[in-house]
């Protein structure tokens, strides 16, 4: 599914990762917190290999709820360094959209790594810090939220 991945997340920013299928989406997130073991490679934190113990994943049934509602942060793992979100975003519900962002943004905060994949480039565009676009396998472009503007050419080129 993948090969060669090479890419870097900065640390205490919200990256938006995108990819037209979730099944991807998940896959990579799954290699993070091996779940799914790597062929080969190693994946690095700040430099030394990533011990997924530090990770928490979280998808959208786990971020829902009444926890959600009533806390700053429905986190029960704030001493995680890298925070992955599977598609949390649900557009036609705005009110968990804030929810989940106002949530995101205390981890940002606290100067945690996150990454949220979607199939909605426009839901990613609004709430991250950089773009990063996942395709065929390999990463294809990064984009920093002052390049959003540059983002329908990237598409644009991917579809040639």
């Amino acid at each position: 599914m993948f090969t060669n991945l090479n890419n870097s997340f900065e640390t205490g920013r919200i990256h938006g990762i995108w990819n037209e299928a979730d099944t991807v989406n998940t896959g990579f997130l799954q290699l993070l917190t091996g779940n799914i073991p790597l062929s080969s490679g190693i994946i690095r934190y700040k430099g030394e290999r990533l011990d997924h113990a530090d990770v928490a994943y979280y998808n959208r049934t786990e971020m829902s709820g009444p926890n959600l509602k009533n806390e700053s942060t429905p986190y029960h793992y704030n001493n995680k360094l890298v925070y992955l979100f599977d598609d949390i975003f649900n557009s036609a519900d705005t009110i968990s959209v804030v929810s989940f962002y106002k949530a995101i943004l205390h981890l940002k905060k606290m100067g945690r790594t996150i990454l949220i994949t979607s199939t909605d480039y426009k839901a990613l565009r609004a709430s991250t810090d950089f773009f990063h676009i996942l395709s065929k396998g390999v990463f294809q472009a990064k984009l920093h939220f002052k390049q959003y503007d540059l983002l329908d050419d990237v598409f644009r080129h991917m579809q040639r």
